[in-house]
């Protein structure tokens, strides 16, 4: 299984050969002591930001620590961890699709909220542009993020997928 470093790579070269400007998170600034709650990358393309979030294969969506409030969690977001694990404790839902869920309700909305608080993005980046999500995952993932995006009634605006392993999801918040 390849690590998280060389799967971030592989979704940085998969953004680029579809023409998005990607900006990894070296190139996003925190802000104070919760400077560590920022997006994985930010992508530009056209009218769009993508705020993005990267699951590597070693970050599975059973993962016990998605479903773990931290600290630095807004209220919504602890709101959608706390949901996610009572519905899969009532088998409402499986840990493969809620681990999305989490992600696509939870984290990435919590990523916008944030911007201007805990992070800024790269100054060459204009601000008058719409914010859209992107959620880059390995391939083999694709059918579970599917169901969770419908569950989460989420509309997939562009689909990724250069045949090199990686998926990534743009979508809009509602």
């Amino acid at each position: 299984m390849e690590g998280k470093k060389e799967f971030y790579k592989k979704v940085e070269e998969a953004l680029k050969n579809e023409g998005y400007q990607y900006y990894g998170e070296d190139s996003i600034r925190g802000i104070g002591r919760a400077h560590a709650s920022k997006p994985d990358y930010v992508a530009l393309k056209e009218d769009m930001i993508v705020i993005g979030e990267i699951k590597s294969p070693k970050e599975g969506p059973k993962t016990q620590s998605w479903r773990q409030i931290q600290n630095g969690d807004s209220d919504e977001f602890k709101s959608v961890r706390l949901d996610m694990a009572k519905r899969e404790a009532l088998k409402l839902l499986s840990r493969e699709i809620g681990g999305h869920e989490i992600i696509i309700r939870g984290q990435l909305p919590d990523y916008l909220k944030k911007m201007g608080k805990t992070y800024t993005l790269p100054s060459m980046i204009p601000q008058y542009r719409k914010y859209v999500f992107g959620y880059s995952f390995p391939s083999e993932e694709a059918f579970n993020v599917d169901l969770a995006l419908r569950g989460c009634r989420r509309a997939i605006l562009k689909k990724v997928n250069t045949g090199n392993g990686t998926t990534t999801y743009i979508f809009k918040e509602d």
